[in-house]
């Protein structure tokens, strides 16, 4: 069942599998930190709207449980330490890069305003794997990417989140936050 969580998003943004070779966006490899971690990613367009990001890295463990009371919860934990395995796939539709370009802006590497939808899978504690949960997350976002110069992008997201206890089955809603800021390989830019 869980494999279908990273399969979804594929299709729901298949509409062009092959990049068109006038596509405005880009293929990139980028290395990022942020307030959910750091690791490296993969970004490559579908189309001339929509880009696919391929991310593995490591962050904070996860918790996702039912309280003994009416409220819910989910926790996690991030230090040095205690991190864990993330891996996920990230598609992002980009609406106003046209618009940027009237404007005079900058398009520099997938700069742009974007919906997003993310499934992500977090693996337990990889200090202590007795402690924490297997997790699935899947975020449907709001989102903006700039570049800071030639190498440099910033990024910041938010939605709402599903996120998916897999070692006790357990779900539950909640907001999803991002924001990180990442190097992007100049040795791999794909001039066009």
């Amino acid at each position: 069942m869980t494999k279908y969580y990273l399969i979804i998003p594929l299709l729901l943004l298949s509409g062009n599998i092959f990049a068109q070779k006038n596509s405005s966006l880009k293929t990139y490899e980028k290395i990022d930190v942020g307030i959910n971690g750091f690791g490296l990613a993969l970004e490559t367009p579908l189309n001339q709207k929509i880009l696919s990001e391929f991310y593995i890295g490591l962050g904070p463990s996860y918790d996702l449980h039912e309280d003994i009371s009416i409220n819910h919860s989910m926790s996690w934990h991030w230090t040095l330490l205690e991190p864990s395995f993330h891996a996920s796939v990230y598609g992002k539709y980009y609406y106003n890069r046209e618009n940027r370009m009237a404007k005079g802006k900058s398009l520099l590497l997938n700069s742009g305003n974007f919906i997003g939808l993310k499934v992500k899978y977090i693996s337990k504690s990889l200090s202590d794997p007795s402690y924490y949960s297997n997790t699935i997350l899947a975020n449907l976002n709001w989102g903006l990417q700039r570049n800071l110069g030639k190498h440099w992008v910033y990024d910041f997201s938010f939605g709402l989140g599903y996120g998916y206890n897999m070692d006790n089955p357990y779900s539950m809603l909640y907001p999803a936050l991002d924001l990180k800021i990442a190097y992007v390989f100049p040795f791999f830019d794909k001039k066009k």
